[in-house]
């Protein structure tokens, strides 16, 4: 599997360069060159697999075994899902509540869905940086959510090689995530507080990133890495495989699909969905719920895609957002991988 650039289609990456990149080289994302298809024969497969077997099976399609060996893999995969409250089978629990059904991605060691994109992508650069003896610096900008993920992560894997350092807007997230980041006892995490906006750390640590170190690798984990919407396509795999087996559907059939309703904020977790859906998975409308700062929504009515004057403090802190990285992504997608077009949109935009 080669990774290629959203706004460059000469660019042409492994596994390991596009995750630990973070950004691609001009400021674009990484997709995967050619996405694999799921045929119903292999959900009907994967019906019977635990959630870190499922995770294992999915991240197999996009990582190669020269990169990432099987017992690497298994590795990685176990050691992601330590920690969560429930058994190791059901690391996301699907409960029927009426006529809907409720995944609840709550369940990880920081109570946030973001455990699960987060926790792999963090042991799969820890494995990376031991494979090749390198000191590796990760790059966090926060609004609540992603900031206790990442350190609980770094801090769980233990690694003296990587290190973390994490931004967040000082008042602007929810007490409990404060204490997350800032009461952590890790020699490799470092918390510092900022004023202004959930957005505003996004440009510096993109220039940060875009200069790089020589001696040390410095790489951005928010949802603009490749390696989170890859990881949380698997909760989507999943849930529908969990519904399907409660109505009694075959995995596959056609004439049932799933439709997804979730809250956005940098559209990370709805292009994995997104991208899940390209591949086969048969999902029907994926609903996004924003709050005031609703850029998704103004953008998707009015066509117009640019930040507002100002960020307003709502009770969702972890939504706002005001210029949601994987935007581009599906934009990427929705033009056919039109990577002029979209070159130009963003530059645009940035």
């Amino acid at each position: 599997m080669r990774y290629t650039s959203t706004r460059d289609r000469s660019i042409s990456v492994s596994f390991e360069q596009a995750i630990c990149s973070g950004y691609a080289p001009g400021g674009g994302l990484f997709v995967p060159k050619k996405l694999p298809q799921i045929e119903p024969k292999l959900l009907q497969q994967w019906s019977s697999l635990s959630f870190p077997d499922l995770a294992k099976a999915v991240l197999r399609l996009f990582v190669s075994p020269d990169e990432v060996n099987e017992i690497e893999l298994d590795s990685v995969c176990a050691s992601t899902f330590q920690g969560f409250d429930c058994p190791n089978t059901k690391t996301v629990p699907v409960v029927k509540v009426g006529s809907l059904y409720i995944a609840e991605l709550f369940h990880g060691p920081t109570f946030c869905f973001k455990d699960l994109g987060m926790r792999p992508l963090v042991n799969f650069l820890s494995h990376f940086s031991s494979k090749r003896n390198r000191q590796t610096t990760l790059l966090v900008s926060t609004t609540g959510d992603t900031g206790p993920a990442a350190v609980q992560a770094v801090s769980d894997v233990s690694n003296p090689l990587l290190t973390i350092l994490v931004h967040y807007p000082d008042g602007q997230i929810s007490d409990l995530q404060r204490k997350q980041l800032t009461t952590v006892n890790s020699p490799c995490v470092h918390i510092v507080a900022f004023e202004g906006g959930g957005d505003d750390m996004d440009t510096p640590i993109k220039r940060i990133q875009a200069e790089g170190d020589k001696d040390t690798m410095i790489c951005g984990i928010n949802s603009y890495n490749i390696g989170r919407p890859l990881a949380q396509m698997v909760h989507y795999i999943w849930t529908y495989l969990r519904v399907a087996e409660d109505i009694g559907v075959t995995p596959g059939d056609r004439d049932f699909v799933l439709d997804i309703v979730l809250p956005t904020g940098a559209m990370g977790n709805v292009a994995g969905g997104y991208m899940a859906k390209k591949m086969g998975l048969p999902l029907g409308k994926l609903c996004c719920g924003v709050n005031i700062n609703d850029i998704t929504h103004r953008a998707i009515q009015t066509g117009k895609f640019h930040r507002s004057d100002s960020m307003k403090k709502t009770l969702s802190d972890a939504i706002n957002i005001q210029v949601p990285y994987n935007f581009e992504r599906l934009l990427y997608y929705l033009t056919d991988g039109n990577h002029d077009l979209v070159k130009d949109w963003m530059t645009t935009v940035d």
